[in-house]
């Protein structure tokens, strides 16, 4: 089964205060089945095609916009997803129709890529179901230091939450260094509390989940050399790019 996948091209959603999740799609050229057997350019068919499928767009566009702010929670998210499968024909009939008149299918046609895939997917969901015994999620998250001395001033204060008994000079002894400090706050809050750390700015964050076999076991002598490059069925990939707040 193909990994799930998450695009900004139709909704975005909002995973962080200055984070959206999106997937980079390269803009390719249409062709095969997106195309007509004998297109005619810059006609006056096609023109009246554009339109149409554009008085359809504009339609749907707000037939979706309806559907999403009937929704209240995160728990009706199935329904805006919902929504969005229901747009996506309008938006592609709008790309192939612009293409058929102005040789030109962005931006809407690169969408035609992540619809192939969920053709692709459909035929593989009538296949039987692979029984996964384990998974593994491999994560990056980067940032930029912007202030290494609060962030190492945050840290301590961090231990010193985990640690009421202990004094000042204890959190001085314990947070010497950078790496020290970011220990200390993951220790205390979470590894993904950094991304609201004074001193710290997320850049990007990726995330892969694999169906994995051979997990890791009790003795990290046994562990591959290679961690990061784990083998294994690509289950779901999640990329967020944060912007400065």
């Amino acid at each position: 089964m193909s990994p799930e996948r998450r695009c900004t091209l139709l909704a975005a959603e909002r995973v962080q205060p200055n984070a959206i999740t999106t997937r980079a799609a390269s803009v390719t050229a249409m062709s095969g089945d997106d195309l007509d057997d004998d297109p005619t350019p810059w006609s006056v068919e096609g023109a009246a095609r554009l339109r149409s499928a554009a008085a359809d767009l504009i339609e749907a566009i707000s037939a979706h916009a309806a559907s999403v702010l009937a929704t209240t929670g995160r728990s009706q998210l199935g329904e805006v997803m919902a929504a969005s499968e229901r747009l996506v024909p309008a938006v592609l009939a709008y790309a192939d129709a612009q293409f058929d008149y102005a040789e030109y299918a962005y931006p809407f046609g690169v969408l035609h890529r992540y619809a192939d895939d969920d053709s692709d997917d459909d035929e593989m969901d009538a296949d039987e179901p692979v029984v996964t015994t384990g998974v593994t999620v491999l994560t990056r998250r980067d940032y930029r230091v912007t202030d290494e001395a609060a962030v190492i001033a945050a840290a301590k204060a961090a231990y010193l939450r985990v640690w009421p008994d202990d004094d000042q000079a204890d959190a001085e002894r314990d947070v010497t260094d950078l790496g020290r400090a970011l220990y200390q706050l993951a220790h205390a809050d979470g590894w993904q509390s950094l991304d609201r750390v004074d001193g710290l700015g997320p850049t990007g964050a990726s995330i892969s989940v694999l169906r994995q076999d051979e997990l890791l076991g009790r003795d990290p002598n046994d562990w591959p050399a290679e961690m990061y490059t784990a083998e294994g069925e690509l289950l779901y990939e999640q990329q967020d790019i944060f912007f400065p707040g």
